[in-house]
């Protein structure tokens, strides 16, 4: 279960494209377009503001779940029955086995690449060269929907990566590439769950908001002086940063957004009081704030030794591993779909996860 993308079937077609063209589009990978493309999809993706606002948070597995103990296919483990007659999945999954009519199981996707960055170059951007590549050529998808979906009358980044989604090792597997620094997200790092953890130079006093809003004002006048003079773009993307960190200092919501503590403790505990379960719980409390795009990896400790979830006999025994990891994942991702429902989310809100 965890190799495959788990998607929520009710998203249905809020993107004005219809399901198995959306789907198509994603196997060939959204990066695969030209600036052309890219500027099409942005005008086409402009609705009025009745429209609701829809929004994908991804899950990434660095390195990629097993077949071996996510589905029937199974090592020592059994396979359970899920409340959807015909699917199975493992048993150190009894959670996510209760709520299989709320998710789909793509078990078709595959890549070519010689290595996990390559791997992951084609599966996050579409690039289909099967080499390792340092740094990536194509931004992804999730870049590309940050494009598409700039607003600058927003108060809070539209694209946002607790924990991001950034690296495989010394190899660079995401990132916008050709459409600039500002389509970058806003990250967050640090162990959520960690009573001492905030979010830095987000939310101000409002006697300082109004002071730096002054002074932001000043700075734009002198700003304007030189505008004609740049010709790389390299001011337009620290104009848009700078909006975007006028918007984190000085939304009342801002600090809201990213503070776990205003949430029961019986909620955080059905998430998981660890780093994985607060994550999610994050992605849930920054969708109903606004962000329409948000990337979250799973890694660390809580995979075990290794850190990930490249499963070998040299790192760390796949059957150990999953025995580890996987009660944290199951609690965490059924915590989030099951949330998404309660709330009323689910008509517009895609949980992806993928490795």
């Amino acid at each position: 279960m965890m190799d495959s993308q788990q998607v929520s079937r009710t998203y249905g077609n809020r993107c004005g494209l219809p399901r198995r063209k959306l789907l198509q589009a994603g196997l060939t990978g959204f990066s695969a377009l030209t600036m052309a493309d890219v500027f099409r999809l942005q005008a086409a993706t402009r609705t009025d503001a009745s429209s609701p606002k829809t929004a994908v948070i991804m899950v990434w597995l660095r390195g990629g779940a097993s077949h071996l103990e996510t589905s029937e296919f199974r090592g020592p483990y059994s396979a359970i029955d899920t409340n959807v007659a015909g699917i199975q999945i493992c048993e150190l999954l009894p959670r996510l086995a209760t709520m299989a009519d709320k998710y789909s199981i793509l078990r078709s996707i595959a890549h070519t690449g010689g290595g996990h960055p390559a791997g992951s170059l084609q599966v996050l951007g579409g690039d289909p060269d099967a080499q390792d590549k340092v740094t990536p050529k194509l931004p992804d998808w999730m870049s590309i929907a940050s494009f598409v979906r700039q607003d600058s009358r927003r108060s809070l980044p539209n694209y946002m990566a607790i924990n991001p989604v950034d690296r495989y090792d010394s190899f660079t597997i995401a990132g916008p590439t050709y459409l600039g620094p500002s389509h970058a997200p806003f990250s967050i790092v640090g162990d959520p769950s960690n009573p001492a953890f905030e979010v830095p130079n987000v939310g101000l006093a409002p006697d300082r908001r109004d002071r730096l809003e002054r002074r932001m004002q000043l700075k734009s006048g002198f700003d304007n002086l030189r505008r004609d003079l740049d010709t790389s773009g390299t001011l337009s993307a620290i104009d848009q940063f700078e909006a975007q960190a006028l918007g984190l200092l000085t939304s009342p919501n801002a600090g809201d957004a990213f503070d776990l503590r205003k949430e029961s403790t019986s909620v955080r505990e059905r998430y998981g009081m660890n780093a994985w379960g607060q994550q999610l719980l994050m992605a849930r409390r920054l969708v109903e704030a606004g962000v329409e795009i948000i990337a979250t990896e799973f890694d660390g400790p809580l995979c075990g030794r290794v850190q990930n979830w490249d499963d070998h006999a040299v790192n760390q025994h796949v059957f150990d591993a999953y025995k580890f990891r996987t009660p944290v994942f199951d609690q965490a991702v059924s915590a989030l779909i099951e949330d998404i429902y309660a709330r009323g989310l689910d008509q517009r809100v895609l949980v992806i996860v993928a490795g």
